[in-house]
């Protein structure tokens, strides 16, 4: 009889938690639900910026990968989050995010740090090239007027900026109700 290997489905990330621009991107989602848009609101409490999602890993392999994420050295820094994009692109939205403006070259940066530390551990490869963003809601549906309008005047709005002074590597726990993220270990940047 084989054992069965625990799979933990996890990611690194940033998470987003300066009270005032949580506030401010709040109250976009607030307005966006107001319009009568189809989706489904990522929680505030829930807000971050992937670095590497690592998918469904085993426990053994996790152990591993906490002790890489430990060798990574990278100093604090600022980032500002702005404006408001779709992808695959607005004209077929599925996912609706907000940009990352000051701070994007380092949050590149020390993705690729957390990717090249991880390189040799056997793990699903990333999807895409890194592109930092902060997905704010999933689209169940297209597009309403009302919606377009309050994202067409959005797409140059400051939301706000945050001190990075860590990174941490998170579980994600699929519920009904939606995903609970929580934290494993976090990597303090010095």
């Amino acid at each position: 009889m084989r054992k069965m290997t625990e799979l933990i489905r996890s990611f690194i990330a940033v998470k987003i938690e300066a009270p005032e621009t949580v506030a401010r991107i709040s109250i976009l989602q607030q307005d966006l639900q107001k319009s009568g848009l189809h989706a489904k609101f990522v929680e505030t409490e829930n807000f971050h910026l992937t670095l590497r999602f690592l998918g469904e890993v085993p426990l053994t392999t996790l152990e591993t990968v906490k002790t890489r994420l430990s060798e990574v050295k990278f100093h604090p820094f600022r980032i500002s989050l702005k404006g408001v994009g779709a992808f695959p692109a607005m004209s077929r939205p599925r996912v609706l995010w907000i940009g990352v403006e000051e701070g994007a070259e380092d949050l590149v940066s020390l993705a690729n740090q957390v990717r090249g530390k991880l390189a040799s551990i056997k793990l699903p490869e990333p999807d895409e090239d890194f592109h930092p963003h902060l997905t704010i809601a999933r689209l169940k549906g297209p597009l309403n007027a009302e919606a377009r309008k309050i994202i067409d005047s959005s797409k140059d709005l400051l939301f706000g900026a945050q001190e990075i002074t860590y990174f941490a590597l998170y579980q994600s726990i699929l519920t009904p109700r939606g995903p609970i993220y929580k934290e494993l270990m976090r990597y303090e940047l010095s």
